[in-house]
């Protein structure tokens, strides 16, 4: 019996050490994946204003199933790594270039700010699905980004 013990102890221990890849990019929901574009931001007051987009102006960003993203502003392009549970988005790591945004443009870079994770880095949003062409990032409770299928 202790020899079958110490061998199911050794199994688990082996198992964890080197099951563990390091690569924490998991793609557990696949509703993420790919192009969407950002269309309302609510990073004020709960009954603060939300935020559109100006007449022709696009937040884009496409999420792939290796775990990484990239996107545009109206003047920046950004990327970086991610992952997801069930419900959950978490950023972490963007990059992106640096030119002065339009006011719609850096509250979207704002909220990646405002969701970070003081512990781990991350940005970490709640995730709403409304339906395949319709999600809803959630941070600090009431603060958002929703993003729509173009």
């Amino acid at each position: 019996m202790k020899s079958y013990l110490r061998g199911y102890i050794l199994v688990m221990l082996l198992s964890i050490v080197f099951g563990c890849s390091g690569d924490d990019s998991q793609i557990t929901n696949q509703d993420v994946l790919g192009l969407w574009h950002i269309t309302a931001i609510h990073n004020s007051s709960p009954t603060g204003p939300t935020l559109g987009p100006n007449t022709g102006e696009t937040i884009a960003i496409t999420f792939s199933s290796n775990g990484t993203f990239n996107g545009t502003t109206s003047v920046n392009s950004f990327s970086g790594r991610f992952s997801t549970t069930v419900d959950q988005v978490i950023i972490q790591q963007m990059v992106t270039t640096e030119v002065a945004d339009t006011p719609f443009g850096q509250a979207f870079y704002e909220s990646f700010t405002e969701a970070m994770d003081s512990d781990t880095g991350h940005s970490v949003f709640d995730l709403e699905i409304g339906n395949s062409d319709n999600l809803l990032l959630q941070y600090q409770s009431f603060k958002f980004l929703n993003l729509q299928k173009p």
